[in-house]
């Protein structure tokens, strides 16, 4: 059997994904910090993406729409890589494992 390729997709940053929960859920970003409990500016930055999910954010999101806080955490993480400037660590020779 040949091994699959794995697909590159291009990573999204969380808020775009919490855009589209909210659009899912018939919420405005106001009602979602309502709900939430956060100012609306935490909302409004985290869906232009000027802001990322914090732990205690991710819970709250992972309360409020029934999944998980996992997912979220991933998704921040993601992004976060995703930032990362490949030309900061393409100096650092890989250390050789003894055999």
């Amino acid at each position: 059997m040949k091994s699959k390729t794995p697909i590159k997709r291009p990573v999204v940053h969380p808020g775009e994904i919490l855009i589209d929960y909210l659009e899912d859920a018939g919420l405005s970003q106001s009602e979602a910090a309502r709900r939430l409990h956060v100012p609306i500016g935490n909302v409004n930055e985290i869906c232009r993406g000027k802001r990322g999910i914090s732990p205690l954010f991710a819970r709250k999101l992972a309360q409020l729409f029934g999944s998980t806080s996992e997912l979220w955490m991933n998704l921040q993480q993601s992004w976060e890589l995703s930032q990362v400037d490949d030309d900061e660590i393409s100096n650092i020779e890989p250390i050789k494992r003894r055999a």
